[in-house]
């Protein structure tokens, strides 16, 4: 439905697993976008960190630009991480706000579990009325290096459409600073009774407190998009149904001191109504 935020949420699950697993002693992955979780827990003295920047995006196909502006945090203490994030989107000529809260909670050593819940305010017709994921992480092997991710999610658009997600994930912490990652969605698209698949592969490289590199592919079909607000020509909305779509981006995390750095992110996405180029850049302050 909202092919932003599935991306962004997509890749916050990666840095949860990377927070956890760093937990035990083995490569963390970067905390970037949609940022860490935790449990219900009063203690709040835990890291966190908070962030704001903004995106641009270019569209061919006579589209209008896309431009951002966000800001993220999360608190920690005990077993939990909370997160929240604000985003003001201008895409196809309207422009709205999504707003977001999540938690993961560790369970014990080798499980923990993360929700989240979003909505929207004012415009933007292409972003969704209501959103909400729930995963569960189990971590595998001698070290724990291996972490398997499975969960659903559910989108209620502005409109009548409606989707229905089921995905499942996997991370593998190398003992150098490496982690590879891949997962598949499916996606039931209503009405039209529309289901779509996407897989997607990532690699990160760095440490906590220097850099993360990484590098994301995903490719697939989507169930459908909105694309274009009524206008005096058609009374109805624009949408894509069940088309095909590939994107790969890139992400760069740098400290420049003890506690604070930029995040820089460039992708390409490509489908039927549009080719998109664009890029984020946001710094962060670690507390």
């Amino acid at each position: 439905m909202k092919k932003t935020v599935c991306l962004l949420v997509a890749y916050s699950v990666f840095c949860l697993a990377a927070r956890a697993q760093s937990r035990s002693n083995v490569t963390a992955a970067p905390g970037s976008s949609l940022p860490g979780f935790g449990g219900i827990a009063l203690g709040l003295d835990g890291p966190g960190y908070i962030e704001a920047g903004g995106g641009h995006s270019a569209l061919s196909g006579g589209n209008d630009d896309w431009n951002d502006f966000y800001l993220r945090g999360s608190i920690s203490g005990r077993h939990n991480v909370f997160h929240g994030e604000l985003t003001h989107e201008a895409r196809f000529g309207d422009s709205g706000w999504f707003y977001g809260a999540g938690l993961t909670r560790t369970i014990s050593e080798n499980w923990y579990a993360q929700v989240s819940a979003g909505g929207s305010a004012g415009g933007g017709f292409f972003i969704p009325r209501f959103r909400t994921d729930g995963l569960i992480n189990r971590k595998l092997l001698r070290s724990r290096q291996l972490v398997l991710t499975a969960g659903l999610g559910f989108d209620q658009s502005k409109t009548v459409n409606r989707d229905l997600r089921g995905q499942i994930g996997a991370a593998y912490y190398f003992q150098f600073p490496l982690v590879l990652q891949g997962g598949l969605t499916w996606t039931h698209a209503s009405p039209g009774n529309i289901l779509a698949r996407s897989q997607f592969v990532a690699a990160t490289e760095g440490h906590d407190k220097e850099h993360f590199l990484s590098l994301r592919y995903e490719w697939g079909r989507e169930g459908y998009e909105l694309v274009g607000a009524p206008s005096p020509q058609s009374a109805a909305y624009a949408v894509l149904f069940d088309f095909p779509m590939h994107s790969i981006s890139g992400n760069w995390r740098q400290w420049i001191g003890p506690n604070w750095g930029v995040n820089l992110n460039v992708e390409h996405q490509q489908e039927p109504a549009y080719h998109r180029w664009g890029g984020t850049a946001g710094v962060f302050i670690d507390f």
